[in-house]
């Protein structure tokens, strides 16, 4: 996937920077952990940060725009004060890769700790959702200009009386290495559903970790079989950054997903890697236009020039192509204009639990 080559690609740049005693580690995510030996690390991780700052980084030859900031701490602890250390460095990190600053552990301790407290509380939270399987699935409505098409699944968890949002705890289920765990409660959940009210169609997002796992799709299958629910009536949804992997096992479970009977849809289509290079061997059976197009498709010519591009290539392949974000009749007017095949967002429907 592109996140491991990238980290690679920061590694190589870092190692002229490095002393013989220094280490680095990978873990998951967008982050490294840096062991330094001497002294002054606030000052070699400025330079390093500047130096990183100022590198052009790719991607299958796209450029990539990444910002980097780093956060320290002394190394005083093992055990749980090591562990509860990195949690809270790693929260740091992402505050001073925003400003492209170097951050004390020491200096930020009382935010730190307050905003690590409740990150773990909401891990937990996480945890014993996905161990009582009571994850809460909502269903927004994709429908082309006659009003037919199929629901795309969206998540939601429970906290006492307030519902979290997926942008709070997707990037702990991400961090934490729940994604498989969590896609496959998703998909149990809704064939268990299906079995009992057969004939609907959904399409659900897969998280890219998800599919970097072996067999995967096999598991995958096997819920299918267990629940008999026909592939037909999936579709999966995948980033461009999957779609577009050069990596062997991700490329191979969402060959084995589309070979069994399922479509493959691009989700958020023209907001990453994507050229029509790369369009052109693409094996999918659906494009997802991002709405940073759609928003101002009205104002914008360069937001409609862009959408009947992709419609032209999409329909030379035999792809449907998706809207989303509508939120207003003259928008939908113009995309169906454009040959926008179906449409989605508060206009079309609000996403609704699932069932109601």
């Amino acid at each position: 996937m592109m996140g491991v080559d990238c980290k690679r690609q920061i590694i190589r740049a870092l190692q002229p920077l490095l002393g013989a005693a220094d280490k680095v580690f990978q873990v998951p995510g967008s982050e490294l952990i840096l062991v330094l030996d001497g002294p002054e690390p606030s000052s070699r991780l400025n330079h390093m940060v500047a130096v990183l700052n100022h590198k052009k980084f790719s991607w299958h030859n796209q450029p990539l725009d990444l910002e980097f900031g780093a956060a320290w701490g002394r190394d005083d602890g093992q055990g749980e004060g090591l562990y509860q250390m990195l949690g809270q460095l790693s929260w740091l990190s992402e505050q001073a890769g925003s400003e492209r600053r170097v951050l004390a552990l020491d200096e930020e301790q009382d935010l730190v700790v307050d905003q690590t407290t409740e990150q773990v509380r909401l891990l937990m939270r996480v945890k014993q959702v996905l161990k009582d399987r009571a994850l809460m699935l909502y269903a927004q409505p994709i429908q082309n200009p006659e009003g037919e098409g199929y629901h795309e699944i969206l998540t939601r968890m429970r906290c006492g009386d307030s519902v979290i949002m997926p942008d709070r705890f997707i990037p702990l289920i991400v961090q934490f290495n729940l994604s498989q765990r969590f896609d496959m409660l998703v998909l149990e959940t809704l064939f268990s559903m299906l079995h009992k009210h057969p004939g609907q169609r959904f399409s659900v997002n897969l998280l890219p970790a998800t599919l970097m796992q072996k067999n995967s799709a096999g598991q995958i299958i096997a819920l299918f079989q267990r629940y008999s629910v026909s592939p037909e009536l999936i579709t999966i949804e995948v980033t461009e950054e999957q779609a577009f992997s050069n990596a062997d096992t991700s490329r191979q479970n969402l060959e084995a997903l589309r070979a069994f009977g399922c479509a493959i849809a691009i989700d958020d289509f023209g907001t990453g890697y994507a050229n029509y290079e790369r369009l052109k061997h693409l094996q999918a059976d659906i494009i997802k236009i991002d709405g940073c197009f759609v928003r101002d498709i009205l104002t914008d010519p360069l937001d409609a020039i862009m959408v009947k591009s992709i419609v032209e290539m999409a329909r030379a392949k035999q792809m449907s192509v998706v809207a989303e974000y509508v939120e207003s009749e003259p928008q939908k007017a113009r995309l169906l204009e454009l040959g926008v095949n179906y449409l989605q967002g508060y206009l079309i429907g609000k996403p609704q639990p699932l069932g109601e």
